[in-house]
């Protein structure tokens, strides 16, 4: 037969204290200590969380601060005479040179001297100057250039004999048309 434990006793702290077992007091012990880790790992996660958001607040703080500092870039504004400008350098260099000099070249004969050539690229037009032996040549010379297929119309606007040279050639301007298209 087994032992019967029989208490009448009352019950009070110290006594039910010695009645915990041994293995009881281990895995207490065990779960007080796990529980006192995990506490800490959360606290130090917790402070960690802390300081990472203080950094990202002191960033966020930062770049809104270099943003107000940095001066809005806007688009300078062009002055119309300047565009003019621009615009009309533009137009000179898109002047159809190799077909003007073509048109030029292929009807100037040896007997006329080309002094100059002058393009106006807002007009479409060619100014030249030139010296030629005779008028005879000088008129010939501007129905040669009518019948180039670059210019629309062509001109003399002036000619006089140069006294100052001792050949005293006829020296004469004109101005020929080229069509819009040729550009």
């Amino acid at each position: 037969m087994k032992p019967l434990h029989i208490d009448f006793a009352p019950c009070t702290p110290q006594r039910a204290l010695r009645r915990v077992a041994p293995i009881t007091w281990v895995v207490s012990a065990i779960g007080v200590i796990l529980c006192a880790s995990v506490a800490l790992a959360a606290h130090n996660l917790l402070n960690q969380q802390d300081t990472q958001a203080a950094k990202l607040d002191r960033i966020d703080a930062q770049l809104k601060q270099r943003r107000a500092a940095k001066p809005v870039s806007r688009k300078p504004a062009i002055a119309d005479a300047q565009a003019a400008a621009v615009n009309g350098a533009i137009a000179q260099l898109n002047l159809p040179w190799h077909q003007l000099f073509d048109a030029v070249e292929g009807a100037t004969p040896k007997t006329i001297a080309l002094v100059s050539l002058e393009p106006d690229a807002k007009k479409s037009y060619v100014k030249g100057t030139a010296e030629a032996k005779t008028s005879d040549d000088m008129i010939a010379y501007i129905e040669r250039l009518k019948q180039q297929s670059f210019f629309s119309a062509v001109s003399l606007i002036k000619h006089e004999v140069n006294e100052q040279d001792a050949n005293k050639p006829l020296r004469f301007q004109y101005e020929a048309q080229w069509a819009e298209d040729m550009q």
